[in-house]
């Protein structure tokens, strides 16, 4: 039976592994996971280590800070074990770079998400395999999202909401601005001067029930009204309207057919 190792530390590359893990029908294939952090929130499997067993290493890249990633893959190239690496969106492709430079340790070969991204990096001299995928994600949250309506009314019951209800779930997420790291309610706060909740109340109609969701990386001291015990994908698939600025979450709602509220022209 081959083994294959799937690692992540952050939520966007755990999505892809979290689809991975539901998308594979192989038998003969044992996958184990190397979760830290974020992923964890996704991933609820055990923590395993790279052996000479596994005959694939997947993963993400981490922004330079944390680097864990790099030493798993220089650990694997020593093991003589493959690696596969995947960049699911264009905004993580500066982590390969430091002053236009390549800085980090890469994969045998990379799985990227259009055309435009593969010819941007070969430009660069990547100098490894680059391969355009369908991003595992999106085809199997999406499917859940747009045609399975078990999993919404599963996702309702496990939130302990009435099928009835209309539901907005917005989407906080951390910003980088000139200041430091900002939560995206304190930055529509600081604009419109009023609480969050009371500029909502005036955006959402009042037939919906609103959801929180917060980042992992945001600090939110104030009582809103959360669902934590859904999963992102549970808490979209419950959504009949979703607002967000720019995160993943929001354009896997768009394509599962979900109405959405951009703020990005609400901040600038």
């Amino acid at each position: 039976m081959k083994r294959i190792l799937l690692h992540s530390s952050e939520a966007g590359m755990a999505a892809q592994i979290y689809a991975i893990k539901n998308l594979v029908k192989n038998k003969s294939l044992n996958l184990d996971f190397s979760v830290y952090d974020h992923a964890k929130l996704l991933i609820k499997e055990p923590s395993r280590s790279l052996t000479k067993n596994h005959e694939l290493l997947i993963c993400g890249f981490e922004k330079f800070e944390k680097e864990f990633t790099s030493k798993l893959i220089l650990k694997a190239s020593a093991m003589k074990i493959p690696s596969l690496g995947i960049l699911d969106t264009w905004k993580g492709i500066d982590r390969f770079f430091k002053n236009g430079k390549l800085s980090r340790t890469l994969t045998d070969c990379l799985l990227v998400p259009d055309d435009i991204c593969k010819k941007y990096l070969e430009k660069k001299d990547f100098g490894k395999k680059i391969l355009v995928y369908e991003d595992f994600a999106k085809k199997y949250f999406v499917d859940k999202l747009s045609k399975n309506t078990n999993f919404t009314t599963e996702s309702k019951k496990k939130a302990k909401l009435n099928e009835k209800n209309k539901i907005a779930l917005i989407l906080s997420e951390p910003i980088d601005t000139p200041k430091g790291t900002r939560s995206l309610i304190d930055l529509i706060e600081e604009k419109y001067k009023k609480k969050a909740e009371i500029f909502f109340d005036e955006l959402i109609p009042k037939s919906f029930t609103k959801i929180f969701r917060f980042h992992p990386k945001e600090d939110i001291k104030k009582n809103f009204f959360t669902k934590d015990n859904l999963s992102i994908y549970e808490a979209l698939s419950i959504a009949d309207l979703v607002i967000g600025l720019s995160s993943t979450p929001l354009f896997y709602a768009v394509s599962g057919g979900k109405k959405i509220i951009s703020l990005e022209s609400y901040l600038t």
